[in-house]
């Protein structure tokens, strides 16, 4: 992949806006349909993909937590980072897949549930363009991940005066060792900010 693609910043962009557009996606129809039953009628049905989808929602925020501990974590935290993030757009691919090869299957739940019945009901359903807008953010969501695999080797972490108890890059301890020694101090009663 190329090295602008695959670089921190883009990677970061590439995961967050995939996401948040599948959050938001699902408080859109996803698809519509039609039934015919003896308590519902005809009637209109519409779900929206947090209703007929509710793994591609939770794949989202996992792809979401995954973006971020990936641009702020270790090697081997990024490695897992990217993995889970291209698992979840497998999944998230695999359920809308689903969800447009059969958005009537989608919608027969939904309308068994408002007859006051379980299981499902025969429905003839269309999906709508939030269902393709979805697959769409889900696959730029696994292209992120495999950015993250394949150019975070070449990424750094967060500084080291973000890592407490480690010495910066002059040696010296970083802020979270001196707030810890502070902390402390207020733990045994010592006002740190009187001098000494």
């Amino acid at each position: 992949m190329n090295d602008r693609l695959t670089s921190k910043p883009m990677v970061l962009i590439l995961m967050l806006g995939a996401a948040s557009l599948i959050l938001v996606s699902g408080s859109r129809v996803w698809v519509s349909g039609s039934v015919e039953d003896a308590v519902l009628g005809a009637s209109q049905l519409h779900g929206r993909g947090a209703e007929v989808a509710p793994g591609v929602m939770a794949s989202a925020l996992v792809g979401l937590a995954a973006a971020v501990a990936a641009t702020t974590s270790g090697r081997v935290v990024r490695v897992l980072a990217a993995l889970s993030a291209l698992l979840c757009a497998v999944l998230g691919a695999s359920l809308v897949i689903a969800i447009l090869a059969d958005p009537g299957g989608a919608l027969g739940p939904l309308a068994a549930t408002g007859a006051g019945r379980s299981g499902t009901l025969d429905v003839h359903g269309r999906a709508g363009p939030w269902a393709w807008v979805a697959l769409a953010a889900v696959v730029v969501m696994g292209l992120g991940g495999l950015g993250a695999l394949s150019g975070g080797r070449r990424w750094h972490g967060l500084s080291a005066r973000y890592d407490a108890g480690e010495p910066d890059r002059q040696g010296a301890a970083g802020p979270a060792v001196s707030g810890a020694t502070q902390w402390d101090q207020l733990s045994r009663g010592e006002d740190p900010t009187a001098q000494r």
